[in-house]
């Protein structure tokens, strides 16, 4: 259903949710990265995680096999360049070089449960 104005109740946010195996490692990486993160209590099974105004969720999933299942989520930013360098710079494994792409300027990052997030700087056209 598309409308053409503002909708009732637009939508202000959206926070894709990732599978862990560990919590307090998935947020201890996520911090390494630069994101805002819950603090950890002992036995917490979800939590959030926050990178200016993206927010992204992290559940535990015990019997999660990060060989055959995560999740995955894309972020627009304005300069995949630079952001790219900012993660890569934390010393956190998992995030790829920047590369182009028929759509824009991307790169990758991949955490400890094997969960995607790819960040994208549209192409101007």
């Amino acid at each position: 259903m598309a409308t053409d104005g503002p909708h009732p109740g637009a939508i202000s946010g959206f926070a894709p949710c990732f599978p862990v195996r560990d919590m307090r490692a998935a947020l201890a990486h996520y911090e390494r990265l630069g994101f805002e993160v819950m603090p950890y209590t002992e036995g917490i099974t979800w939590a959030w995680t926050r990178l200016g105004p993206a927010e992204l969720h992290l559940f535990v999933k015990d019997d999660h096999d990060p060989a055959t299942t995560a999740a995955a989520a894309d972020l627009q930013v304005e300069n995949a360049d630079e952001l790219g360098r900012v993660l890569s710079g934390t010393g956190a494994d998992g995030t790829s070089d920047p590369y182009d792409t028929p759509y824009g300027r991307e790169f990758v990052h991949v955490d400890l449960d094997n969960n995607l997030l790819r960040f994208i700087t549209p192409s101007a056209g």
